[in-house]
């Protein structure tokens, strides 16, 4: 035995203890909110939460509910002969922007806001995908059928998804969705503090993007809408505590910032750099995936979650002189599945790689729709963890990107961007950031 090792006892012989009994949160319940106004396919989705009152809000527990129909553009429902579906998890592709205030101060604007759902939807282990998502109707597109939008019965011909979206929808059935609603202060734990206001909107995609189909005469119609806030009673002596706390420092409240940028890369181009594609504080990480411009601006035949590779053959980021990674990543996609490395980022840098944590996109699926790249750009792999931080950089970053063939199409390049920040409330309830 090592003379280092020191003498333990198992805890099956702890025999004399019980649990902890905690006493901080006396009573909490789902408080159903409604938008501040009534709903219209033109103006945005508003939620208005009150802080007044004693209660804290439990972010970490927000629902989104919304029931809507798919009708023809006349009012008219749709009829069997009507091939259309809802594009991939519509509870919130079907937004395109979702911005959150606290107490008149802007803490969030997510931009792309169906594309930041999307990848932490795809991203999710098989278990969450074929359970929980289903509700907000998540259902797996198959690998390279994305872009099908004819149902057949041939079963090598047939986007899985698609269909049972369209089973879902047809004939103008109600489509009762709930889930969560993908917001940086839904990620982290600590409660709101009562006395702060929350103010959630979010912004109407168009009908060409949430709905795939071969003609374009259908809209998207919600009938209702809801927001279910967690309300949590805390014990006098935890609030007396705060308060007395709040008179010689501000709360904070870490948070993981996400934004979600689009380049466009031109048709014809082989080779394409994107100077200062992020500048001031740089990201602790990125994923990146390409799709159709068309699909991006909505387009009933094109999936917008169709995540293709362009036969791209070099991709870096540049930290000033610095390539991230040090070994670019150099896929082949011409029929030798030599894109190992870039597969193996998703578990690595996005903090799976020897976790039970796994990603619901095999290695055959990857080159055919799922094509996605990630980039943690913490010197010690720490984007993920979520008890340590590195040290907050600034800079600028450079995106070097190349092709063996000239690009058929006009492409964006959707980039994930996660940063590390802290929102600050003092005793007055003003709120302060860092960014």
């Amino acid at each position: 035995m090592d003379s280092r090792a020191c003498a333990c006892v198992s805890n099956a012989y702890d025999l004399f203890e019980v649990n902890p009994i905690q006493l901080s949160t006396e009573e909490s319940s789902y408080t159903e909110i409604f938008p501040v106004s009534s709903l219209s396919d033109k103006t945005p989705m508003e939620f208005y939460v009150s802080g007044t009152g004693d209660n804290y809000i439990d972010l970490s527990h927000t629902l989104l509910q919304v029931q809507v129909k798919i009708k023809k553009k006349s009012g008219a429902a749709i009829s069997t002969p009507d091939q259309v579906a809802p594009i991939n998890y519509l509870l919130n592709t079907l937004f395109s922007e979702c911005s959150v205030t606290l107490n008149g101060k802007q803490v969030s604007s997510q931009a792309n806001y169906a594309y930041r759902c999307i990848f932490d939807a795809l991203l999710s282990p098989r278990t969450v995908q074929e359970s929980m998502l289903t509700a907000g109707l998540f259902y797996k597109d198959t690998d390279s059928k994305h872009d099908l939008v004819e149902l057949t019965n041939v079963a090598d011909n047939v986007n899985s998804g698609y269909q049972t979206r369209y089973n879902i929808c047809k004939d103008s059935k109600l489509m009762d969705l709930i889930g969560p609603l993908h917001f940086d202060l839904g990620n982290q734990s600590k409660f709101l503090i009562n006395s702060v206001n929350l103010r959630i909107k979010l912004e109407r995609n168009k009908d060409s993007f949430t709905m795939m189909s071969a003609t374009h005469d259908f809209k998207m119609v919600i009938q209702h809408a809801s927001l279910f806030v967690r309300k949590v009673k805390v014990a006098p002596s935890i609030m007396i505590g705060h308060e007395t706390a709040l008179g010689n420092g501000a709360i904070k409240m870490p948070i993981r910032r996400t934004e979600v940028k689009s380049f466009a890369l031109s048709s014809g181009m082989q080779s394409i750099t994107i100077p200062n594609a992020f500048i001031g504080q740089l990201p602790t990480r990125l994923i990146m995936g390409m799709v159709s411009n068309n699909a991006f601006n909505g387009d009933f035949p094109k999936n917008p979650f169709n995540f293709k590779h362009y036969d791209l053959t070099y991709l870096c980021v540049l930290d000033g002189n610095r390539m991230i990674p040090s070994k670019t990543f150099q896929p082949k996609f011409d029929g030798s599945n030599g894109y190992s490395i870039c597969y193996m980022s998703l578990f690595t840098d996005l903090g799976r790689y020897h976790k039970d944590q796994d990603i619901n996109i095999s290695f055959s699926e990857y080159k055919d729709g799922y094509t996605l790249f990630a980039l943690d750009l913490t010197p010690d792999l720490s984007a993920d963890d979520g008890v340590q931080e590195s040290i907050s950089r600034n800079g600028n970053l450079t995106i070097d990107l190349k092709f063996s063939k000239a690009l058929p199409e006009t492409v964006n390049l959707i980039v994930f961007s996660e940063y590390r920040n802290v929102i600050e409330i003092d005793k007055n309830r003003s709120i302060s950031t860092d960014y």
